[in-house]
């Protein structure tokens, strides 16, 4: 009973698909009904012409021991592809004579059927069938779908199959049409496939794989009859497989610990690398690869088990995450490796084209491996990274060509590059953290000991006033923010999350566990004279006119570092008070970058918190002192940016070697 549901749901689904892709009435006659034209009357079916063929008793073989599969981890178990080949399916078979199908390969497949037959079905078995009637009349050559979606080029001309002389052709069947050919069609895997079943990679496949999540799909699936309990039954279940990792740019995770800590952002490579037309360059660290990079990289993901929530909007008392299923040794692991698997697909026709964006040829695949992508300006991957080399003056000291190294792979939907070496910088792990402040960008607290001002966001067009931002500064984004508290200091908490795209990273980057240099850009109070004006004034032009505003313009400031130290649950404070930071000038004159904490050492990683975060409180100190006022000082800030620059090696640039 179940075998004919399933001979009828597999004819429904083809009949649908006629439905939809009937064209004409001679399209029909080639794709589904027997040849007759000789005036011989089509009695058998496919399974009955291989059966009865003694030169593919070998063929037939496998085909009457390999079971059907509903996904790689669901076979139908009474019903093999003998039965496929005599049901009402329409398919084309090209099946290869003994004498280009040894008994040792047979051997080989008949065994696999019982230790992994949805191996045999998808390597071997449906790499010889295709959907609907090919005969091979008439020229030409089309690219022909087969069973398990790979695309092989079926010749007229030459009357061949991925190259393969075609013995015996257009043999009819009452469900299709059999050729016998000399030889067996190549089997390529897609990047998906290599990573999974290929067992050339088997740290990097155990993670991806991890990921892999299969479905039941109540509307492909036949109901039988209700169970005694009214519940209803499949005669045939459907299901299908995806996986979060590599279709998906950005996933809800499922564990507890995931939901809790909310990694959701950045994570996924967002390319369907399990689809056959698709032209794709991928790199596939070995786990070589993966060892030393992980090496390179544990010391910027170091995580502590408790953090302060921040999404509260409130200091005290502090509410605290805690990681419930993953101790910190596990969410390290489980960081990197989504790092390292993120960046790794690139689809030739998203890269700006050959010597030029607008200008020049697009890629083909095979341009791209001759040249590694040299021509690009940039290039793109399917995350949304945009890499560019890394340059010193004239001097190239990183080439994003270096990222496609190792041993190259054709695949059935691009090339691949399997890496010793994992070639990114050191920076693109761990990039600097610009953050370009707003009013969002302050962290909201009713507390008046951590916040107190008026944050107003400052239009300044750097082009528009570039006869002043050529010779005294731009800044970031055409804007800057005003920080004012009428008649005492303003200060305030700025989240230290980036919001401002660099080289590498699409998406905001996160202070991770080690050193940085922190910086505050600070813009001229002249700036904002400019920028309420909407005009730049004559007198700006004079550069002693410029030094003596800004000469009663100055500020003075201090600042504390709010984040994780690993002692107890709530954050710490450095300094731990105010009157312990020293106090940092500003000149007033030109947009400046001030340094403000030297070699500052985070213990623990923030990246892919959602809801934990350090902080940089910032007020002003130039009126705390009676002589400020007479000596220029002001109390408003005038404030561009925050930037932390990551210290690794004396600052220089470290490239994975």
């Amino acid at each position: 009973m179940a075998k004919k549901r399933l001979n009828k749901y597999l004819g429904a689904l083809l009949m649908g698909g006629v439905i939809m892709a009937i064209p004409s009435c001679s399209d029909y006659d080639d794709h589904f009904l027997p040849d007759e034209s000789e005036g011989a009357i089509v009695t058998e079916t496919l399974w009955e012409q291989i059966k009865s063929d003694q030169e593919l008793s070998r063929f037939a073989a496998i085909l009457e021991k390999a079971k059907y599969y509903k996904d790689n981890t669901h076979p139908v178990a009474t019903y093999t592809y003998a039965d496929v080949l005599k049901s009402g399916q329409v398919s084309t078979v090209w099946a290869p004579v003994n004498g280009y199908l040894t008994q040792e390969e047979c051997d080989y497949w008949l065994k696999m059927c019982e230790t992994n037959g949805y191996i045999v079905e998808q390597q071997f078995i449906r790499n010889h069938i295709a959907l609907w009637r090919h005969n091979l009349t008439g020229g030409g050559a089309d690219t022909i779908k087969m069973m398990n979606a790979k695309n092989i080029l079926f010749d007229r001309d030459a009357e061949t199959i991925d190259g393969i002389k075609i013995k015996e052709k257009n043999i009819p069947a009452i469900n299709g049409v059999l050729h016998k050919i000399n030889g067996k069609t190549t089997f390529e895997y897609n990047f998906y496939e290599y990573i999974k079943y290929a067992e050339m990679t088997p740290k990097f496949s155990d993670f991806v794989i991890g990921y892999d999540t299969t479905m039941f799909s109540i509307e492909r699936s036949i109901e039988g009859l209700p169970d005694e309990n009214g519940n209803p039954t499949y005669v045939d279940s459907v299901y299908y497989t995806t996986n979060r990792l590599v279709n998906s740019r950005s996933w809800l995770p499922n564990t507890n610990a995931e939901k809790c800590m909310n990694i959701v952002k950045g994570f996924g490579n967002n390319s369907n690398i399990m689809a056959e037309d698709s032209a794709y360059i991928m790199v596939i660290p070995t786990d070589k690869a993966i060892e030393e990079t992980y090496e390179k990289l544990k010391g910027y993901y170091t995580y502590a088990p408790t953090y302060e929530d921040k999404s509260k909007g409130n200091i005290s008392p502090a509410t605290t995450i805690t990681l419930k299923d993953y101790d910190p040794d596990s969410l390290q692991r489980l960081n990197i490796m989504m790092d390292i698997a993120s960046p790794l697909v690139y689809n030739i026709h998203r890269q700006p084209k050959i010597g030029g964006y607008e200008y020049g040829a697009p890629w083909t695949l095979e341009k791209f491996i001759e040249t590694r992508g040299e021509g690009a300006e940039y290039l793109i991957n399917t995350f949304g990274d945009t890499i560019r080399n890394v340059v010193d003056g004239d001097n190239i000291i990183w080439n994003k060509t270096s990222l496609f190294n190792g041993n190259l792979q054709k695949m059935s939907n691009g090339y691949a590059y399997l890496a010793d070496k994992w070639a990114f910088p050191i920076e693109y792990y761990k990039p600097p953290v610009i953050v370009e402040i707003g009013g969002y960008m302050f962290y909201g607290t009713s507390n008046t000991q951590y916040f107190a001002g008026r944050v107003e966001t400052k239009s300044f067009n750097n082009t528009v006033f570039a006869d002043v931002t050529n010779k005294y500064g731009k800044v970031g984004k055409n804007n800057f923010i005003s920080f004012k508290n009428g008649s005492s200091n303003p200060k305030g908490e700025i989240i230290l999350q980036g919001n401002v795209r660099e080289q590498y990273m699409p998406t905001e980057s996160q202070v991770m566990s080690g050193k940085y240099d922190i910086y505050v850009v600070m813009v001229p109070k002249w700036y904002s004279d400019i920028s309420d004006a909407g005009e730049i004034d004559s007198l700006y032009y004079d550069e002693a006119y410029v030094d003596s505003i800004a000469g009663l313009c100055k500020n003075r400031i201090k600042v504390q570092v709010r984040y994780n130290s690993g002692v107890g649950t709530k954050d710490a404070m450095y300094p731990a008070s105010v009157n312990a930071a020293p106090d940092i000038e500003y000149d007033g004159t030109k947009v400046d970058t001030v340094k403000v904490l030297e070699n500052f050492t985070f213990p623990y990683s923030y990246k892919n918190l959602r809801y934990s975060y350090p902080t940089l409180i910032i007020q002003s100190s130039g009126t705390l002192r009676s002589s400020d006022l007479k000596n220029g000082y002001i109390r408003d800030l005038y404030i561009d940016q925050v930037i932390l620059k990551s210290k690794e090696d004396n600052s220089e640039i470290v490239i994975a070697q």
